[in-house]
């Protein structure tokens, strides 16, 4: 057998078992389609392959293409037979006619479907660049957006009122710079109504970093996400306004309405006259607007450059004290124990009744503290008590009376009398009132008399040493003589004197000697006078007693003491002064005057 017929038997055996292999519904109907009857070439089914001559050196160019020819392992024939093609494979190629083919033939499709690869080929590189073109122009569109929005704002932007859509740096720089020139806030509401323009604000805007602020949040990179939202940039705008400007222009207006509008008042603790107690009166609402808090709704709207703000209720000065505190509640109820307080005051010594303290009166000292808690007015009660004082207190003033026998008499000076302790009388009072005290309360005094006999007299029994008529008289409380004798008194020479004023018996002594200052010279007394009887009333220096070195003849003479005159003491005879020592009481007021 030849190695063609070989060949050949091989070629069918091999495209018998191809057929063979199951076939898509495509493929049979191209196949019976090509085999129909009249089709060219009037092969049988079983016909795979065709044996046909071909030309050297176009076989040689189709080897070189990669066609299906093989090279033995010796030279290559002259004649190249073309391999044998899977049926299955035809109906995807087209149905091109090759030069020197068999028309008609089903099996002919075979050999043109191997040169449809080329073709799919350059279909896919174009494709492939169409794509490539579209992914670099999309490229190109991305970057030229983001390296323009790096220094423009997106469009739907905003800053507060204005439109900044699509402007440049400069242009957004350029509408800021003019909205601040053109800038008046309207403030409306609570009663008010006045505008402040950008002069009176004392208006600062750096518009060039609240631009670069507010672009640098475009992020750029992200544009085509972000260019079709909307964009507020109002936090953005900073504006800063003078302080004491704008509190001055808010000032002339919120004072000038406070001033004829009705003022908030807390509720509070008062006396009720009607009820005779303390009450809780309720707050009161008023009108009124607090200046801070419109210098703070002003400053706001300002930053952000509005054009107007609104007033609310939070504006108004409201009351910080209501009347359902029960602080207040319970602060009226120790006023009420306070007023409950009624005090008769009197006399340390005599129990002679001066005044009367009640709750009418600390009714008018009572006041509230930061805690609600009542307290004495400190500057009240030292207004009540010095003028409780200057009623009482006597010592060093005019007195004007008269004497029993009728000579009207008035003298000032001297240290007897009456001196309230204040600041013991302020300190008794407070515990008084603090406890509600119902009953006395003794005055208490740094110095007190021997008692009220009549008004402008604080005294009882007293000594009254007459230097015009130079006499003394000794009064008991009633105003009955019960001792009088005649004196010779100080020497008018501006040093022996008996000085005048109401005085007080400091004391009853006998055998005593009375010593003058002592003599530079002869360093001794310049008198040394003993006497039986001494009652000093001024100091231990100026005192009565008794002068038996004075003639008879000196006492009673009126004019005497002008020559006879001592260095200031009231010189008796022995037994007068004897009669008064047994009389007189240490503390008795002896007044001197002409």
């Amino acid at each position: 057998m030849s190695s063609k017929d070989g060949e050949k038997r091989q070629s069918s055996s091999s495209a018998a078992r191809k057929t063979d292999q199951p076939q898509s519904p495509n493929r049979i109907q191209e196949s019976k389609r090509r085999q129909a009857p009249g089709s060219a070439g009037g092969f049988q089914p079983s016909s795979t392959a065709v044996f046909r001559p071909v030309d050297a050196d176009a076989a040689a160019k189709r080897a070189r293409r990669g066609a299906h020819a093989r090279k033995q392992g010796v030279d290559a024939p002259q004649s190249t037979a073309v391999m044998p093609v899977d049926t299955t494979r035809r109906a995807s190629g087209r149905n091109r006619q090759q030069p020197g083919a068999f028309q008609g033939s089903s099996d002919s499709s075979a050999g043109r479907t191997d040169f449809a690869q080329p073709r799919k080929s350059r279909a896919g590189k174009a494709i492939a660049i169409t794509a490539g073109a579209m992914v670099l122009l999309l490229a190109v569109v991305y970057v030229a957006g983001a390296v323009a929005f790096m220094g423009r704002f997106y469009p739907n932007t905003t800053m507060g009122k204005l439109d900044l859509s699509l402007k440049s740096a400069d242009e957004a720089v350029a509408i800021l710079s003019d909205a601040e020139r053109d800038y008046t806030l309207r403030v409306q509401g609570q009663g008010l109504d006045f505008s402040i323009t950008s002069k009176q604000a004392g208006l600062g805007v750096d518009v060039r970093k609240i631009v670069e602020d507010a672009l640098a949040d475009s992020d750029p990179w992200k544009w085509p996400l972000r260019i079709a939202g909307d964009h507020d940039e109002t936090s953005r705008m900073v504006a800063a306004s003078d302080t004491e400007s704008l509190s001055a222009v808010v000032h002339d207006a919120v004072d000038a309405y406070n001033e004829i509008v009705e003022p908030s008042a807390d509720a509070y603790v008062g006396f009720d006259e009607e009820q005779g107690a303390y009450t809780v009166h309720d707050e009161v609402y008023g009108k009124q607007v607090s200046a801070d808090a419109v210098i703070e709704a002003a400053t706001k709207a300002i930053a952000s450059m509005q054009e107007s703000v609104k007033l609310a209720e939070d504006v108004l000065i409201k009351p910080a004290v209501l009347s359902d505190d029960d602080a207040l509640a319970t602060a009226a109820e120790k006023a009420n124990v306070m007023i409950g307080c009624d005090v008769v005051l009197k006399s340390a010594t005599d129990g002679t009744q001066i005044t009367e303290l009640d709750g009418s009166v600390i009714s008018q000292w009572i006041t509230f503290d930061e805690a609600l808690q009542p307290v004495l007015d400190s500057a009240a009660l030292d207004t009540w008590a010095n003028e409780l004082a200057s009623s009482f207190n006597t010592v060093g003033t005019m007195r004007s009376y008269t004497r029993p026998d009728g000579k009207h008499v008035e003298v000032g000076g001297g240290d007897y009398g009456w001196m309230v302790d204040s600041a013991a009388l302020i300190s008794a009072v407070q515990e008084a009132v603090s406890n509600g005290t119902v009953g006395d309360l003794s005055i208490p005094c740094s110095s007190t008399g021997n008692g009220f006999t009549a008004p402008g007299q604080d005294w009882g029994a007293y000594c009254d040493i007459d230097l015009t008529e130079q006499h003394a008289y000794y009064y008991d409380a009633s105003g009955a003589l019960l001792w009088d004798a005649p004196v010779v008194t100080g020497k008018p020479n501006g040093e022996d004197d008996t000085p005048t004023g109401v005085y007080y018996l400091k004391n009853l002594q006998q055998d005593v000697s009375l010593k003058g200052p002592v003599d530079p010279e002869t360093n001794k007394p310049e008198w040394d006078s003993p006497v039986d009887y001494w009652m000093p009333f001024v100091g231990n220096m100026v005192g009565l007693h008794d002068a038996p070195w004075q003639p008879a003849k000196v006492f009673g003479d009126p004019e005497a003491y002008k020559t006879y005159g001592s260095h200031g003491c009231i010189n008796l005879s022995v037994d007068k002064a004897a009669a008064l020592f047994g009389t007189i009481k240490i503390g008795d007021a002896v007044i001197v005057h002409w």
